[in-house]
């Protein structure tokens, strides 16, 4: 199953920028649990690359490539535009170095770990520098991670880190900077075609016949029939454990509200709570000057004096004692009305306090807290039939019962889905029909999941029933799309030979631009410019003045002329360049040489498929 990795991904590896975070990436979640008996997706010597991390890398790729595009990129054009193989490259990389720390013991001290745990995730720990139990395993459910997985990747990051700033926190001399920083933000003028290749018409349409037994255009679709596929299409039974359709079952009655009640009381006692005005000032002496001038004042008149000598001072309404800093709350609750207070420190500021009104401490009556009671004893009682019901579902799924066996034993509908694909509607609306969907890809025929969580009260237990593969389309159903892409493809050729001609007869670019009855403009471009196309930027910066050149991208044809180079001479707002990555990047390239890399591929384009 794994096999070693080549020279050409080694070449891919290597050109691949070191240093990618682990911590946030989307979507693992749809893919817990897959492949559990085989979850290394490639190894570097021994140091391996867990499923769980190629794919928060991959779908961090893939969310840049969805926001060019506009829309979720499919399995086969993840493929053809090679994403997965730059998301493996640069866990390979980190991976390259992690293996060179171990086998040269370079270690870092746990409380190191410790110490960048906290600064990376300071809502996991208490106000008493301790672990929070609940919001760990909160993050760690959130991220899909277990424990061990979070200090690996911490250690690593870590010790990457230290080791970088060590060895590769180089800078260029600002000379050489300047020259390679005008290079880079360079422009070029030029004179510029653009037009829609569907405006452009053939000089010998008549030529082309468009039939079913065109010879050219069945080779053309056999040629590119991955543009012509039918997508996979899977039929799903499924199990929805919704905690909801359990609730008239287990709504308490009246008279074990009332039991409730009577032995629980303290729980429905309102404490005391009380309205006041906090004055705060930077000093003490300050505090005390305000106290001193406001202690014969009335309530309002010491407003009007905070107000006209502009005192920051804030009001608090139906505050209770816990809500309140201890050393505050320990003054406030023992004011009476009206009464200002002693000057109060804390580790924010100065303050004196006011008490304005006080709201008693009161018992709620058995009518006013009936829905409070009412809906814990259900949120109890239910939470505890749905673990019950859990426990009880995942071990029939242990012991190889099938999903109708499942249903049948527990009183649970089962529903279908037929023909469904990845290609699914993303509404809010159909929440549980695309994890349903998104799931059922992720699992082989026949096999009864585990439970899938969707949210705090809805879960699925789903079984593949049917699996219809992807296959070619026949001809005759897309051959309007086959022969409407044939034809493109010739006029790309005509054009090309056209202007190949053009400038081998020394025509100019005006000629072209007559000859294609198309506007010519001049435009400046840089290399950074978000308005045209990859390929284009690239025909326009690897060409020489002078010279007539053209790019095809999409739907557009570009013909270009470079004019002239223009060079920035301001250099105050350039960027200076640290050469880390680079000299990282070549350290890299050595210390590969002595790895023993090896990839999963079975188990990488399975996980692709799920796409």
């Amino acid at each position: 199953m794994f096999r070693s990795l080549g020279k050409s991904k080694i070449a891919l590896v290597l050109a691949i920028l070191f240093g990618i975070s682990l911590f946030f990436f989307r979507g693992s979640s749809r893919y817990s649990g897959i492949f559990d008996s085989d979850n290394i997706v490639a190894s570097v010597s021994g140091t391996p690359i867990s499923t769980t991390k190629f794919l928060r890398v991959l779908d961090l790729n893939l969310s840049q490539y969805s926001q060019m595009f506009g829309r979720e990129l499919t399995s086969e054009e993840i493929q053809g535009f090679q994403i997965h193989s730059m998301a493996l490259g640069s866990l390979i990389n980190n991976a390259v170095f992690e293996n060179e720390f171990d086998s040269k013991g370079f270690i870092i001290d746990e409380t190191v770990i410790a110490s960048e745990t906290k600064k990376r995730f300071p809502n996991i720990y208490n106000k008493n520098n301790k672990i929070n139990e609940d919001a760990l395993n909160s993050f760690l459910k959130q991220q899909r991670l277990k424990i061990d997985d979070l200090v690996k990747i911490i250690n690593y990051e870590t010790r990457s880190k230290v080791f970088d700033e060590l060895f590769f926190n180089v800078n260029l001399p600002s000379k050489f900077e300047n020259i390679i920083n005008k290079h880079s933000n360079h422009s070029r003028n030029l004179d510029l075609i653009k037009f829609k290749i569907n405006e452009y018409e053939l000089s010998n349409i008549e030529n082309y016949k468009i039939s079913l037994n065109n010879s050219e255009i069945i080779d053309f679709f056999n040629q590119n029939i991955d543009a012509y596929m039918n997508q996979e299409k899977r039929d799903i039974s499924y199990i929805l454990i919704d905690k909801s359709n359990y609730s008239d079952q287990f709504t308490p009655s009246i008279d074990q509200i009332a039991k409730y009640y009577n032995n629980n009381k303290n729980l429905f006692l309102d404490p005391e709570k009380r309205n006041f005005i906090q004055f705060n000032f930077k000093s003490f002496d300050e505090a005390t000057k305000f106290r001193n001038n406001t202690l014969s004042l009335s309530y309002d008149n010491i407003i009007e004096y905070a107000e006209k000598n502009k005192i920051i001072f804030n009001k608090f309404t139906e505050v209770a004692e816990d809500e309140v800093l201890e050393e505050l709350s320990e003054v406030i609750f023992k004011l009476n009305e009206n009464n200002i207070s002693p000057v109060v420190e804390t580790a924010l500021a100065k303050h004196v306090v006011i008490v304005n009104k006080i709201y008693p401490e009161q018992q709620n009556t058995i009518k006013e807290s009936q829905n409070k009671i009412s809906n814990t004893l259900l949120e109890v009682e239910l939470n505890n039939f749905i673990l019950d019901l859990k426990n009880i579902i995942n071990q029939q799924i242990l012991d190889g019962l099938s999903l109708n066996e499942i249903a049948n034993n527990n009183s649970l509908l089962i529903k279908k889905i037929n023909n469904a694909e990845r290609n699914i509607d993303t509404k809010i609306d159909d929440l549980i029909k695309n994890t349903i969907v998104n799931k059922a890809f992720s699992i082989n025929k026949d096999f009864v999941s585990d439970i899938e969580e969707i949210n705090e009260n809805q879960s699925i237990i789903i079984n593949v029933d049917n699996i219809i593969f992807a296959k070619p389309y026949e001809l005759n159903k897309v051959f309007k799309k086959v022969s409407e892409d044939w034809i493109k493809s010739i006029k790309v050729k005509e054009i090309e030979s056209y202007i190949d001609k053009s400038i081998a007869d020394s025509k100019s670019l005006k000629d072209l631009s007559i000859y294609f009855k198309t506007e010519m403009s001049n435009i400046d471009l840089q290399l950074a410019s978000n308005d045209y196309s990859s390929n284009f930027k690239n025909s326009v910066f690897e060409s020489k003045l002078n010279k007539i050149y053209f790019s095809v991208s999409n739907d557009e044809v570009f013909i270009a002329k470079t004019n002239e180079v223009t060079f920035p001479s301001n250099q105050e707002n350039i960027k200076g360049i640290n050469l880390s990555s680079e000299l990282r990047g070549i350290f890299g390239a050595e210390i590969v040489k002595n790895k023993n890399i090896s990839t999963n591929d079975n188990l990488i384009q399975a996980l692709i498929s799920q796409y």
